[in-house]
């Protein structure tokens, strides 16, 4: 089971990588906050599923918190986003600003449901894995 766990981990950290790297495409240097959280936290998950596959218990660990920890960062930062993309809807700003906010917000959330399944697996499945691993 570890095994399928640590693909889970390659595929939630190409996918953080991806969301970073597509912020950046939109928004610019506005981006630099998903472009840490997408390319730091892409890199750690990455890791975590390169020795999650060679049986490396601390590294399911090590997935399972960085799972965990996004789950509520990005949380908050999607409810801000949010907040901030109701408030320039109701004032009838500037349509490129609320593109751009717009955009920030659906990649914010798609990371969060990603890291919110990443992690519910990760609990599901986390007494096969830790008996698998040393």
């Amino acid at each position: 089971m570890h095994k399928n766990i640590s693909y889970l981990y390659a595929f939630y950290g190409a996918f953080l990588i991806g969301c970073g790297a597509v912020a950046v495409d939109i928004a610019g240097e506005q981006a630099n906050t998903a472009l840490i959280t997408g390319g730091i936290g892409g890199f750690i998950a990455l890791t975590a599923g390169h020795f999650l596959k060679r049986g490396k218990r601390w590294a399911f660990i090590v997935g399972a918190a960085e799972a965990g920890l996004l789950t509520l960062l990005l949380g908050w930062r999607a409810g801000t986003y949010f907040i901030r993309l109701l408030n320039m809807v109701q004032e009838s700003g500037n349509a490129t600003t609320t593109e751009t906010a717009g955009m920030a917000f659906l990649l914010t959330t798609a990371m969060l449901i990603i890291s919110l399944l990443t992690l519910t697996v990760s609990v599901m499945f986390a007494k096969q894995v830790l008996v698998d691993t040393k």
